[in-house]
């Protein structure tokens, strides 16, 4: 096939490999929990500011070269804890360190999570906690069918400094995966840039202007992400939903700050042909208010959504939750059926996170009986024409969601196809401060 041949070439640079055929059986979902965001509020980081930076390659189990502490290619392996400096090499030599990638106070990292050449359904769980051997973690960070390329931004709090650096944690349940983690930015005290929220907005969609408006193979397209009328004047960073489709080759799209070189490591969007694949994407903003978006190939139809931003006139640190917390499981009650609105209770009702005005959120669709879309927003109300999360019948799918809450601490999930079963961790509280 073409797109195997195309793909040959960059499959290690950008991960965007020939995805292999999937059967049609779920997936292994994230284990069923008792939910917890309503009633008790685990310990949390202290409220800090944003840091964005250009993707950060810290972790690629594919290759010995990044693989920082081991300087070992090996997949994760089945029920497998392993944790990882965020830096991009170690030595062991006096004084022991790390070549860190953010700085020891930073409380909470945002990391692109890749996963590809899964032998097995699974889910792979990123966290500041070690793991305890034989447990498994109660929620997902992202969910992949045997065979499959796919990404989803992460945000979780940094675990334990060592070897001057903080640490991260990834648990794979079943089968063997190999993952790749990008570093976009980081939350420390010291930083000055708060988070804006925003009702989602369609800033682009390229299926307006039919297939002239497609995406060709190694393409950028720019686009204004800063202005006054998005409410985003003086963002540092913005926060977007990227959706790509009907792509006819397999590729990847990379979004970057106007002014900059395009980062020859990192890919925010993985998608193979014929599919719609989206995932939410951090990345600053150029100096003229735009980011550019590349793709590597093939001909694809890019849609984008602006969730929210960071910068001066932001209002909310963020407090990551040390162990996120499962705040929703449809498969405890109903499931969710078609057209209908749920609203999540994702802060806690009992008062031990005063002034929330948005959630960290990992959305994931489960027992899905046909193609179909979700959005998050804040709500109550109509949803807004936007998409968070692009579902496909009996699989599982997960993206994450940056949204503001009610006073009463929920968000909504409006459910644009048929019936399937909803999941949402929450990873961190933004507060007002």
């Amino acid at each position: 096939m073409r797109a195997s041949t195309a793909m040959s070439t960059a499959a290690l640079a950008a991960l965007s490999l020939t995805v292999a055929a999937l059967a049609a059986v779920p997936a292994t979902a994230a284990p069923a929990a008792a939910t917890a965001a309503a009633d008790t509020a685990p310990g949390t980081t202290a409220p800090a500011g944003f840091v964005g930076m250009a993707p950060k390659r810290v972790l690629d189990t594919r290759d010995s070269n990044q693989v920082p502490e081991t300087r070992t290619a090996r997949p994760l392996q089945e029920g497998q804890y392993f944790s990882t400096p965020i830096a991009t090499g170690c030595h062991s030599h006096p004084p022991q360190e790390c070549y860190g990638v953010v700085p020891a106070d930073a409380t909470a990292v945002v990391v692109n999570v890749t996963v590809t050449d899964p032998t097995a359904d699974s889910f792979v769980t990123v966290s500041g906690t070690p793991g305890t051997p034989g447990t498994k973690p109660a929620t997902s960070s992202i969910n992949f069918r045997a065979g499959q390329t796919i990404s989803n931004l992460v945000t979780v709090a940094t675990g334990p400094v060592n070897r001057f650096v903080p640490w991260l944690t990834l648990y794979n349940n079943a089968g063997t995966a190999h993952v790749v983690l990008d570093v976009v930015g980081y939350y420390t005290p010291t930083a000055t840039d708060k988070y804006g929220p925003l009702t989602p907005t369609r800033i682009a969609d390229s299926r307006d202007n039919g297939t002239a408006g497609r995406l060709r193979g190694d393409e950028m397209r720019s686009y204004l992400v800063a202005s006054p009328e998005l409410g985003t004047a003086d963002a540092t960073s913005v926060i977007l939903n990227i959706t790509a489709t009907e792509g006819t080759w397999d590729s990847f799209l990379t979004a970057y700050p106007t002014g900059t070189i395009r980062p020859t490591n990192g890919s925010n969007v993985n998608f193979p042909a014929g599919t719609t694949v989206s995932n939410r994407v951090v990345v600053p903003v150029g100096p003229d208010g735009r980011i550019n978006l590349y793709n590597h190939a093939g001909w694809v139809h890019v849609i984008v959504d602006v969730v929210g931003y960071y910068g001066p006139s932001g209002k909310g640190l963020f407090s990551a939750l040390k162990t996120p917390v499962r705040a929703f499981d449809s498969r405890n009650g109903n499931s969710v059926a078609t057209g209908s609105t749920e609203q999540v209770q994702a802060v806690p009702t009992d008062g031990s996170v005063p002034n929330a005005m948005g959630v960290e959120t990992n959305i994931t669709a489960t027992n899905v009986l046909a193609d179909g879309h979700l959005t998050v927003f804040p709500g109550p109300g109509q949803a807004p024409n936007t998409s968070t999360l692009n579902v496909r019948a009996a699989r599982d799918t997960s993206n994450s969601a940056t949204t503001a809450v009610t006073p009463e601490g929920r968000f909504s999930v409006f459910n644009h196809g048929f019936g399937l079963d909803l999941i949402a961790d929450v990873n961190g509280y933004y507060v007002t401060g």
